[in-house]
């Protein structure tokens, strides 16, 4: 066995290298973090600054998404609205990591090894893409249920608290909220010794159904409550979801690091001692599982339902493999696992500091963009076939909002859980998120001239002031009457609406102020 003080330091070494990746990029490669930040910048700054009043009406109200929101809200009158998101962001896989260690600790009795060799998983898809809310709720809880693992009684005061705990996590995310829940069933139901002890195991946990009165106050001033629960190619798609639970950065890299982790966790299990898995693990891991499987792909408007779960549900089962019986073989796992943990924090550090550095250089695109105005983003992914690395390309321009107090088209509105609405009926309905997209043309793999004339057109009568076009090079843009280039960078070019000028200056990738027409 590893010496209790070295494993503290080993933990907290871990811990502290789940920060790189978001610390050494210039510009984190989370998919969906540009438009947490608009909104974040929004929430934070609406009261003082007159072009956000003018297009966005905050709207706050308790709902079960909001585990970025709130801290990234509280932190940016100190930091900032971008700085603050990206601190918040940065602690997401830390805890993540520190919640695996605690539940570990909890369900065995000390860190087993195996909780080393899940330490990838802190860093899975979901984590990726993005998903902000989701991620810090679901680190809570984790850690609030290696509570509920480690205590012995039910005193009135731990039950309060577990309430607390409880509506926490839900606040957090509402999916989180049910990882909760699986959990504490795990719990129950590992340990469960007949019919006799339903009730009481019930009786134990009922406090953490207190989110059901948020949930229903939320859900009752729904315009669309049931929120729509859709399936895209059942089978394929479950295949796909524990197979891409570390995509993000390279197909082949990401597919032989959860063969490693696989491999792994094989090993593991062959030289762990005792019952080899822990039972209440076991069970909350396959509950997992069989709700990745049942669950839709879209539930309550929320896409990725399944996709969410997958990694949690492989962590959990992960977790779940007993300490190794014999000293040197735990130390083997250990350092496996840690390895392993760096081999991810390494592929995904080096993508996103390499991708960073050119997304710092695109935003330099803003300085021409005139403060408060009406910003156009479209993007080209110039690919037809399915593409496995996450980038956050296509919400990029969503920084015209923090950076510039700019309205912009890249702002995704999830139906019934939006904190802040778009005054502009026009502008909410015909350009709001997704409207940003400029698909090529398959099989041909080129960008659509014509799908791209009609969006700047639009853009054109609609009143906006600028647009940024990014992913198609100049030389294949059409002529786009009504605007003149005010700036270029590689595959961004920046248009202003003629007449407008902004404040770029000479010297900066500039062709001047745009002319009048």
């Amino acid at each position: 066995m590893i010496s209790t003080m070295r494993l503290r330091w080993l933990m907290l070494a871990m811990v502290m290298l789940a920060f790189v990746p978001v610390a050494l990029a210039p510009v984190p490669g989370f998919v969906d973090m540009p438009s947490h930040m608009a909104r974040h910048h929004v929430l934070a700054n609406i009261g003082h600054v007159p072009a956000l009043a003018r297009y966005f009406a905050v709207h706050w109200q308790w709902i079960g998404n909001l585990g970025a929101d709130l801290p990234s809200v509280l932190l940016t009158p100190l930091l900032g609205s971008e700085r603050a998101t990206v601190l918040v962001a940065a602690l997401l896989a830390p805890l993540m990591v520190a919640g695996m260690f605690a539940l570990s600790y909890a369900a065995h009795g000390r860190v087993s090894a195996s909780a080393f060799v899940a330490l990838p998983f802190a860093m899975h898809q979901a984590w990726m893409w993005g998903f902000l809310n989701y991620c810090m709720g679901t680190a809570l809880a984790l850690l609030v249920a290696a509570w509920i693992y480690a205590r012995r009684r039910e005193k009135a005061w731990q039950q309060l608290l577990l309430v607390v705990l409880a509506l926490t996590v839900w606040t957090a995310h509402m999916a989180s909220w049910a990882i909760l829940l699986i959990l504490a069933a795990g719990n129950e139901l590992g340990v469960l010794k007949g019919w006799r002890g339903l009730w009481p195991a019930i009786r134990r946990n009922l406090v953490l159904l207190a989110p059901i009165v948020p949930l229903l106050a939320w859900r009752s001033g729904a315009q669309d409550a049931a929120g729509g629960f859709h399936y895209v190619d059942f089978l394929d798609t479950k295949l796909v979801i524990f197979a891409s639970t570390l995509r993000g950065t390279d197909k082949a890299v990401d597919l032989a690091l959860l063969a490693a982790v696989i491999a792994a966790s094989a090993l593991t299990l062959l030289w762990a001692g005792g019952r080899h898995i822990e039972p209440r693990l076991r069970i909350s891991g396959m509950l997992l599982v069989a709700a990745a499987i049942a669950a839709p792909t879209t539930i309550l408007n929320a896409w990725g339902t399944d996709v969410r779960t997958a990694p949690i549900a492989l962590l959990v089962l992960v977790l779940a493999i007993t300490p190794p019986a014999r000293p040197e073989r735990e130390r083997i796992i250990v350092a496996l696992g840690a390895a392993l943990f760096l081999a991810r924090v390494g592929t995904v550090t080096y993508d996103w500091v390499k991708r960073g550095r050119v997304l710092e250089q695109r935003l330099t695109m803003l300085g021409a963009v005139p403060t408060g105005s009406h910003v156009g983003f479209l993007w080209n992914s110039a690919a037809c076939e399915f593409t496995w690395k996450l980038i956050p390309d296509d919400k990029l321009g969503s920084y015209a909002l923090v950076r510039r107090d700019a309205y912009v088209n890249t702002l995704f509105m999830v139906d019934n859980a939006k904190l802040m609405t778009i005054r502009d009926t026009v502008l909410a309905t015909r350009w709001s998120g997704g409207t940003q997209d400029v698909p090529p043309l398959c099989p041909q793999n080129r960008p659509d001239r014509a799908l791209l004339e009609a969006k700047v057109a639009g853009m054109r009568a609609d009143g906006f002031d600028a647009v940024w076009i990014s992913g198609i090079a100049p030389a294949d843009l059409p002529p786009l009457p009504g605007f003149a280039v005010a700036k270029r960078a590689g595959g961004d070019t920046l248009l202003l609406r003629r007449g407008r000028t902004g404040p770029c200056k000479a010297g900066a990738g500039c062709a001047g102020t745009a002319a009048p027409p």
